[in-house]
């Protein structure tokens, strides 16, 4: 009987563990349940938007330069002959009308001394002519012949004269031998360059720019030039000439000159130009640099839309990049649009933003 009663007891406590687990277990899947839903995330993006104006203030650019002599030639004798003396040296100064080189000159003053004579001996056979054709004593023709003999004699003997003359090699203007292709004893031929000379009266500056600078450059520019070899100071410029026809590399080449004589700066010095470009609406719209981005060789930006808090991808033209860490654009949005001007890469097309309260302006702070 008690054996009886010991089973039935232990049978109720098994039934109760039982439930006691299966209530426990029940509970635990219900809150690892609960655990794994996730609430969906109803918070948007938060970006940063600036209102597109009109391009205003100064833009500028910077370009390489070199300096080059405003004048630079080479000098050539005009006749053949062997160069007995060359006068001067290498970065020597010189003055106009200086010798700088000599041919020898024997053949040229023997040829001379002939013709002299031939001179001395056409014009006296000439006037003993005409004065026989006054008493008619000499025919018309005997008379042209003695004539014009006399006048080719002439010719003859100044030629002479100037080739002996140009045996001599003069500077053609103040400045600076540059350098020196032929020397003593060697036979030139007439044209072929003996030295280099440049003009020591002015050094000019000559910078490529591209085809939109180019054809956007205003009477109002400005330009100035600095050299790492004069470092804290910059010196103004004007133009002297301009290139109207590209390079190969489509750059257009321009010549500029220094307002003021620097005794330092030579030619051959490495330099940069800085342009100074007063912009108006036809030169593009300056975005931040952050709002643009490149996909398969194309630039855009996102146009934020207020009616419905979206962004839209827009493709657009990049002129250039300023100094001042913008961007300038075209062909693409307008003035007034509003486009994100950061975090652009964490954006996609057509997604829902929301847009800091107050809208920053190209023209915050005025800059320039």
């Amino acid at each position: 009987m008690a054996q009886s009663r010991w089973k039935t007891m232990n049978k109720r406590n098994i039934m109760m563990n039982c439930s006691t687990l299966v209530l426990a277990l029940s509970l635990m899947l219900c809150l690892m349940t609960a655990c794994g839903k996730k609430k969906p995330n109803t918070s948007l993006q938060w970006v940063n938007v600036v209102e597109l104006t009109p391009t205003a203030g100064t833009a500028s650019a910077s370009y390489p330069a070199k300096t080059e002599a405003m004048h630079i030639t080479d000098l050539a004798f005009r006749v053949l002959g062997t160069i007995e003396q060359v006068l001067v040296k290498e970065g020597d100064p010189v003055t106009a009308g200086q010798v700088v080189a000599r041919l020898y000159e024997r053949d040229y003053s023997t040829q001379l001394r002939a013709t002299e004579a031939e001179y001395r001996q056409i014009s006296a056979e000439c006037e003993r002519v005409a004065e026989m054709y006054k008493d008619r004593a000499v025919s018309d023709n005997n008379y042209d012949k003695a004539r014009y003999g006399l006048q080719q004699i002439t010719e003859k003997l100044t030629n002479h004269r100037n080739q002996l003359a140009d045996c001599v090699l003069r500077a053609p203007f103040d400045g600076y031998v540059n350098e020196i292709y032929k020397h003593k004893i060697e036979t030139v031929a007439p044209g072929q360059p003996i030295l280099s000379v440049y003009s020591s009266n002015g050094v000019e500056v000559v910078i490529h720019i591209p085809e939109r600078a180019y054809a956007h450059r205003k009477p109002d520019d400005t330009y100035t030039v600095t050299f790492g070899s004069l470092p804290g100071r910059s010196f103004p410029l004007a133009i002297r000439t301009a290139a109207t026809m590209a390079n190969d590399n489509h750059l257009y080449e321009m010549h500029l000159v220094l307002k003021e004589n620097v005794p330092e700066i030579t030619p051959g010095m490495s330099a940069m130009v800085e342009v100074n470009h007063k912009q108006d609406a036809s030169d593009g719209i300056k975005v931040p640099t952050g709002a643009v981005w490149t996909e398969e060789q194309k630039s855009f930006v996102f146009v934020y839309d207020k009616k419905d808090s979206t962004v839209k991808k827009t493709a657009v033209k990049v002129e250039r990049l300023e100094n001042d860490g913008y961007i300038t654009i075209s062909e693409g949005p307008k003035e007034g649009c509003q486009i994100v001007a950061s975090g652009v890469h964490h954006l996609t097309d057509g997604q829902k933003v929301r847009v800091h309260e107050k809208a920053s302006s190209l023209n915050a702070g005025n800059l320039k």
